[in-house]
């Protein structure tokens, strides 16, 4: 009896180390997928969402001993977080062929207006048949999109937690700002927005801060 235990715990055990194993070189073929599209990233953006996506669905990231997908492309240095999220966010609401034929920026975008707006259009059926600013959502600037998302979202009564959003964004921006006078550069143009913020330089501020090791 106590042999027939001992042989069954040995198979589970063996049945684990099997079953991690596989989950390990699945995550390893994923890896050399999207390491391998980077190159290419424009045309192949829904692969990399696809396998990223699987990876955060299956968990994968925990057979490195990362606790995340955040954590693990940052010890691998595999992709941005942001830009993950963004190529995640495309494959689970926008199909293949229309992703590919909108692009990744334009699809992200449209997520965003699609998620803005009060009637219930999917970003998919925005590309389809949508217009932005008296153009085809499909073939819209990027720009006139993301304009039309914070138009709508500002006619939204604000929530407190959208209010103490704002409050925070605003610190982030002005700390950023005294950063960079700090720092000799003067006031670039800085805009905090989600998960970003962006500060936009003149190439003067750029050569300067080259200059000076900023």
């Amino acid at each position: 009896m106590a042999r027939a235990k001992g042989g069954e715990a040995k198979l589970i055990k063996a049945t684990k180390a099997l079953a991690l194993e596989i989950r390990r070189r699945r995550l390893k073929a994923l890896e050399g997928l999207i390491r391998r599209r980077l190159a290419t990233v424009v045309e192949s953006f829904y692969d990399i969402g696809e396998a990223l996506t699987e990876i955060l669905r299956r968990k994968l990231y925990a057979v490195g001993g990362h606790s995340s997908l955040e954590a693990y492309l940052t010890a691998t240095k595999l992709i941005g977080i942001a830009q993950a999220m963004k190529l995640i966010a495309i494959v689970r609401e926008v199909p293949r062929e229309v992703a590919l034929a909108a692009g990744p920026e334009r699809s992200y975008a449209l997520i965003g207006l699609a998620k803005a707006t009060p009637e219930p259009d999917s970003a998919a059926e925005l590309i389809a048949s949508g217009t932005v600013a008296g153009q085809p959502a499909a073939k819209a600037p990027v720009r006139a999109i993301t304009a039309a998302a914070k138009a709508e979202r500002a006619k939204r009564p604000k929530t407190a937690a959208a209010k103490e959003r704002d409050k925070a964004d605003a610190a982030l921006v002005k700390g950023v700002r005294a950063l960079l006078r700090a720092s000799g550069l003067g006031a670039g143009v800085v805009s905090a927005d989600g998960d970003e913020v962006r500060v936009v330089l003149t190439r003067e501020q750029a050569e300067r801060a080259i200059a000076g090791g900023v």
